[in-house]
């Protein structure tokens, strides 16, 4: 560890220092940004990275975690700058606002306008006042009968997952981010299971398309509302499959999206780091808004931070209050991976003998690559993901599945439809790929 006592650069407190809190640092830190690191844990490979200046693990209290922040804040001769990646840090940022508003330099919404698009039933009720592609979605709570939650309406298949990943939920299902269901008693099934680790789980209807169907829009908003930037980008793979986390991305150019994404984060009035995903119906063409992500950075922020849009510097230097900093070269014609995430979705997709898995391995013959963790400034935690991919690889090697992976039916039906689909829609809907979004008024 170095000294923090400096006339340089303002800290930069990450909560947490995992996933896109370890790209942000690795980006970062390469600027002479002071970089302080809270962990969930010490037993993940970014709690043995070297590029923070400052590594604590966060205590389980609230109150615990607050006097941590507040002492460390105070090692410090300039104001810190604080960046969450996680939603799970929510109510012990609004439970001590006002003091952590006072200590770092930060933007996010107040907490009444943040759960308006973070509550299923309250954005179902934003999105039709302002008109809103969205999925028929609904949220089904530990304190209520399931089958008094689930509307008869719904359209099967449905996504059913947390509305909130815990760390228990973690614990017990690893990567996982999503069950489906394709009717109402087998809906009413998984919820029950899910309701034992989780309190609050979100069921959507599933909109059919592969996952190169799925958009992003990066943003940073001020609490003046102006965006410092803004980023769409194109999901090439997701782990798990069809509705997962990004493993790999490209950057895309779509107008339309982006002045979408924006009214919808301005009409909501969000401010700091926000994004809104959208999926391109395969048949029709029309783009729904899957979720929106508010009050953090998104996990493949990364994408955005390599490229022309790079909101997370901006942030940083809008955040500390001094000049905009040189960017280093930015990369264009690039491939967005996620080391491990992505060696597992190819292997999945391998597994059930998609041709999904042929996409990645033309891009990767066209397309520079940017990894989201591996950096030669940091030896150890990168070792540590080349490790996990060749652990990932071996494992199905040997049992002919990936760690974690299991044999889903539905899933396999859902590959067949969206290449029905595909086939079925044909040139019709990759016409609508560029299509301009209307708001009916």
């Amino acid at each position: 560890m170095t000294s923090n006592k400096s006339p340089g650069l303002p800290p930069l407190f990450l909560l947490a220092m995992t996933d896109q809190g370890y790209a942000a640092a690795k980006h970062l830190s390469a600027y002479g940004i002071p970089i302080v690191g809270f962990f969930p844990n010490n037993k993940g490979f970014e709690y043995f990275s070297r590029l923070p200046c400052q590594k604590h693990v966060l205590p389980a209290s609230n109150n615990d975690r607050m006097a941590l922040l507040r002492k460390t804040a105070g090692d410090f001769d300039q104001k810190p700058v604080l960046m969450l990646t996680a939603e799970s840090y929510f109510p012990f940022i609004y439970e001590h606002f006002d003091e952590i508003n006072q200590l770092f330099a930060l933007e996010m919404p107040d907490a009444d306008t943040l759960h308006q698009m973070l509550d299923k039933n309250r954005f179902s009720a934003f999105a039709e006042t302002y008109h809103l592609k969205i999925p028929k979605s609904t949220e089904v709570g530990l304190h209520l009968q399931s089958e008094e939650q689930l509307s008869e309406d719904l359209n099967y298949p449905l996504v059913i997952k947390p509305k909130y990943r815990t760390d228990r939920w973690n614990g017990r299902y690893h990567t996982k981010k999503a069950f489906l269901a394709h009717n109402r008693q087998e809906a009413l099934s998984v919820c029950t299971e899910l309701l034992q680790v989780i309190d609050w789980l979100v069921v959507q209807e599933f909109v059919p398309g592969p996952d190169t169907n799925v958009y992003f829009c990066l943003t940073y908003l001020t609490a003046s509302g102006e965006a410092l930037d803004t980023f769409c980008g194109q999901k090439i793979h997701q782990h798990p499959i069809l509705f997962g986390n990004t493993s790999s991305a490209l950057a895309v150019d779509l107008p339309a999206l982006k002045a979408e994404s924006l009214r919808i984060l301005k009409t909501a009035k969000m401010s700091g780091f926000c994004s809104v995903e959208f999926k391109q119906h395969a048949v029709t063409g029309d783009f729904y808004v899957i979720e929106p992500t508010v009050g953090r950075m998104d996990r493949q922020q990364y994408v955005a931070m390599v490229s022309k849009h790079d909101m997370v510097l901006k942030a940083y230097c809008h955040l500390a209050r001094i000049s905009q900093l040189t960017p280093r070269k930015q990369k264009e014609n690039f491939l967005y991976v996620e080391e491990s995430l992505q060696m597992k979705s190819y292997l999945d997709y391998h597994h059930y003998k998609s041709k999904e898995q042929g996409r990645i391995r033309h891009l990767l013959r066209t397309h520079k690559i940017c990894f989201m963790h591996l950096t030669l400034r940091d030896p150890l935690p990168s070792l540590l993901v080349l490790a996990g991919v060749l652990k990932h690889l071996l494992h199905y090697l040997l049992k002919g599945k990936t760690r974690y992976f299991e044999e889903d039916d539905l899933t396999r039906q859902l590959l067949q439809l969206n290449h029905h689909k595909a086939q079925q829609s044909g040139a019709a809907a990759a016409e609508k790929k560029e299509k301009v979004l209307t708001v009916t008024k």
